[in-house]
């Protein structure tokens, strides 16, 4: 009798446990409208030559898992300057809190392999295995005097995850705009920013050129999740050093011209399964569907919708046709 209620009792702790991973598992591969949950993390105020600076960042991430996050971001070498091999120390203690959080985790870190030292940013999955390594493609002069191996440039680096595609590029990355445009050709939705500085200028500019999330992660300054408009969503500071944002990656920019009545019987209809933000001074919207089975797509189909990129594409099209048939 004793076994048995054990058994039961130790049965109903792993149902407790297990489940609710199972059931958000499930909840994620059912949806037909993907809403990632991200955070970001800074290391501003830590002082980089600290022997606890491992611990005090992840203490950060450990506030952060209250966001209940599908990926988290840490910092460009958050951990120190040290290279090591992927699996590594460092590796496995980020392993434990992915699993431990059912969450992806991105982090850069100094890595060594085949006699080469690379900075980069390791992807690990949510069960904790790595699911990818992106080595920056354009170190700074004094990384490579330091040592530092470019990282291949050869096609974009873009990765899968159970909620969509994202894209990692690395501190001085962000000064190739090419780079970040190939990342918007393949299919990224969001691109993850490991770096030493917040690039607060640069950044807002290719999330609007490039109509995908953002989401950088500092050394020094704020870390910030930058909408596809380019408005920032969410960003870190004095008060809380960790920053998290939802994201309907199925959000698309509209033009007004033809979309502007559309957007308000959207919003009229179906209230707050969707949401429409009015950027009065360009004369664009933005639309989300904060529904797990309504796409973007599917409301573009039901109301006739243009995204901007299309109706460009459309409008340049309309433009040489004119142009060729004007008299000579």
């Amino acid at each position: 009798m004793k076994r048995t209620a054990h058994s039961l009792l130790i049965s109903g702790l792993l149902c407790a446990i297990v489940l609710p991973h199972l059931r958000a598992a499930e909840t994620r591969e059912a949806a037909r409208n993907r809403i990632a949950r991200v955070v970001t993390v800074s290391q501003a105020g830590l002082r980089r030559d600290a022997h606890d600076l491992l611990e005090r960042t992840l203490e950060r991430l450990d506030q952060a898992a209250s966001f209940r996050p599908d990926i988290a971001c840490l910092p460009e070498l958050f951990s120190g300057r040290d290279p090591e091999l992927v699996p590594g120390p460092v590796t496995a203690r980020l392993a434990s809190w992915a699993r431990g959080h059912s969450s992806y985790v991105i982090f850069g870190l100094r890595t060594r392999r085949d006699g080469r030292v690379y900075n980069s940013a390791i992807l690990l999955d949510r069960r904790g295995q790595v699911a990818g390594q992106y080595n920056k493609v354009h170190p700074t002069e004094d990384e490579i005097k330091e040592g530092t191996t470019p990282g291949d440039d050869a096609g974009p680096h873009l990765f899968k995850t159970d909620f969509g595609a994202i894209g990692i590029q690395i501190c001085f990355d962000v000064n190739w705009r090419d780079q970040w445009r190939r990342l918007q050709e393949e299919g990224a939705q969001i691109v993850f920013w490991p770096s030493a500085y917040p690039a607060g200028k640069q950044l807002p500019a290719l999330a609007l050129l490039n109509e995908y999330y953002v989401v950088s992660s500092t050394v020094d300054g704020p870390s910030h999740i930058y909408d596809i408009s380019g408005e920032a969503l969410a960003s870190s500071g004095k008060y809380q050093q960790w920053a998290g944002a939802e994201l309907p990656l199925g959000k698309r920019l509209f033009e007004i011209d033809y979309n502007a009545d559309k957007a308000r019987r959207i919003e009229q209809k179906y209230g707050s399964k969707v949401q429409v933000v009015w950027f009065h001074d360009s004369d664009w919207f933005t639309l989300a569907s904060l529904d797990p089975n309504l796409t973007v797509d599917d409301l573009a189909a039901e109301y006739g919708l243009t995204p901007l990129d299309d109706y460009i594409a459309r409008c340049t099209k309309t433009i040489g046709q004119a142009r060729a048939a004007a008299p000579r």
